[in-house]
């Protein structure tokens, strides 16, 4: 019934030129058949019968006129509360396409630099160095370190996991913010992970910091969610269960010996996982603002893409 709460009753539209057939009365018009069927099922539902009429590009409901006045109030009735639901709420989300495109360019960029690494360009140019960012100032190494990969399967599985987490994200966020979002998530944990070792020295390289940026982009959308919808009553807080979840595969995913020289870069994950998750808040609830980012999606699809080239020019000039 959720549909309903976008169509008024009949009374604020005009049905002017439409006769109802012999014996049938008009008691809701909707824009489109979905909503009408909606309609449709409350009034099954009150064990009485329905008719729908085309009319000028809307759906008119009709019923016997006996039962007119009792099937107009419980539609008026539906549409209230889901109004007041709708302000009790104060939220409501946008969805956007996922962009293909965006995807087709992650895999180029990281498909590039690892036939790059593959003809011998040196490893240490571009990977996270804690020494060097801290005390050498070379942050950009915080966005190279993102491209590279130790072997193949670690290239795959950042491929792979990176783009389902940011399906999700561009649903949310659009593409190119999301996208962007993404990679900020990664670039600031490579900086809070350059932080946790110093003073000891530390290398890594990887997108999964970034794809655990993702991971907690999604968290901290469904903690908004969760804080600022309706409250019901709950044994545990609503804002515990994306939280939970989100921890959970991060610890299913993204931990591993921990050991400093194994193949999981275990701070790095949380690093990338907690940067994320105040991206996502904070996005979450400006959410609306990404509607003229998504407007202007080729010049924010370009500014990622113009900072990865810039952190490489950087780091080979």
């Amino acid at each position: 019934m959720a549909s309903l709460k976008n169509h008024p009753v009949l009374s604020e539209f005009s049905l002017e030129g439409f006769e109802a057939p012999e014996g049938l009365v008009p008691v809701a018009v909707y824009a489109d058949f979905s909503a009408a069927s909606d309609a449709g099922l409350a009034i099954l539902a009150m064990g009485k019968a329905y008719w729908t009429l085309l009319h000028a590009g809307q759906y008119v409901v009709c019923v016997v006129p006996a039962d007119a006045s009792l099937v107009r109030a419980e539609l008026a009735a539906i549409f209230d509360l889901a109004s007041t639901q709708r302000r009790f709420l104060g939220t409501r989300y946008l969805e956007f396409s996922f962009g293909y495109v965006s995807f087709v360019l992650y895999a180029i960029i990281l498909l590039s630099c690892f036939l790059w690494q593959q003809a011998g360009w040196p490893l240490d140019l571009g990977r996270g160095d804690s020494l060097a960012m801290i005390t050498g100032g070379e942050w950009t190494r915080a966005l190279t370190s993102l491209c590279l990969h130790g072997d193949i399967v670690h290239l795959v599985s950042n491929l792979v996991a990176g783009m389902g987490f940011a399906f999700f994200v561009a649903r949310f966020f659009g593409a190119a913010a999301g996208w962007l979002l993404i990679l900020s998530s990664g670039v600031l944990g490579n900086v809070l992970n350059a932080w946790v070792y110093f003073p000891e020295p530390h290398y890594s390289i990887g997108a999964s910091t970034a794809v655990f940026g993702a991971l907690g982009l999604l968290t901290g959308v469904g903690l908004w969610a969760a804080i600022s919808e309706a409250q019901e009553t709950w044994l545990m807080p609503r804002w515990f269960v994306p939280v939970f979840g989100g921890m959970t595969l991060l610890g299913l995913t993204g931990v591993g010996d921990g050991s400093l020289h194994g193949s999981v870069d275990v701070a790095a994950h949380i690093s990338g996982f907690v940067c994320g998750l105040l991206l996502g808040l904070v996005g979450a609830i400006f959410q609306r603002a990404f509607v003229y980012l998504e407007q202007q999606r080729y010049w924010v699809g370009l500014l990622s893409v113009a900072l990865v080239a810039l952190a490489w020019a950087l780091r080979v000039s």
